[in-house]
């Protein structure tokens, strides 16, 4: 039979582990905890992914955005008129006919989105990990702002 020194000093430890366990199971609580112990200093850092082509681009919107916004980028798929998907040639139009501070505000606005997605990536997924702002302003620059409709965007 453990003497009531072994007894005590066992029972703060399951004691601290019950709790833990306790914490970890909110889901918030839990969440916030693992994201602590995930963010350790001293992690290697994933190195800096090389820009993409142009080429890489638009090889990256046919396998990823035609679904909602088309071969051509007018949006004109049943997923894209369901989903109110942005018709670039449009938006390419309109466009030509902004400058200055509005037209760069434009460009900011559809780079935020590529980056971050719309309503928590429900509606449109966010793109951040698998493209860098550098090469999400390539894509608006160079691609969404120059299609037209009724020619598709391919590498």
């Amino acid at each position: 039979m453990p003497s009531t020194l072994q007894h005590s000093a066992l029972t703060p430890s399951r004691s601290a582990a019950a709790r833990l366990l306790n914490l970890l199971s909110r889901p918030i609580l839990g969440a916030l905890l693992l994201g602590l112990l995930a963010a350790t200093p001293g992690q290697a850092q994933a190195p800096a992914a090389r820009a993409k082509t142009l080429q890489e681009l638009k090889a990256f919107y046919q396998q990823n955005c035609t679904r909602c916004h088309g071969l051509d980028g007018s949006a004109k798929t049943p997923d894209g008129k369901k989903l109110g998907g942005l018709d670039f040639t449009r938006a390419a139009q309109d466009f030509r006919n902004l400058s200055g501070p509005a037209s760069e505000r434009e460009i900011r606005t559809m780079i935020r989105t590529i980056q971050k997605g719309i309503f928590f990536g429900i509606t449109m997924p966010a793109w951040k990990d698998q493209l860098s702002p550098e090469d999400s302003t390539l894509m608006v620059r160079d691609i969404l702002l120059k299609a037209e409709a009724g020619k598709a965007i391919q590498p």
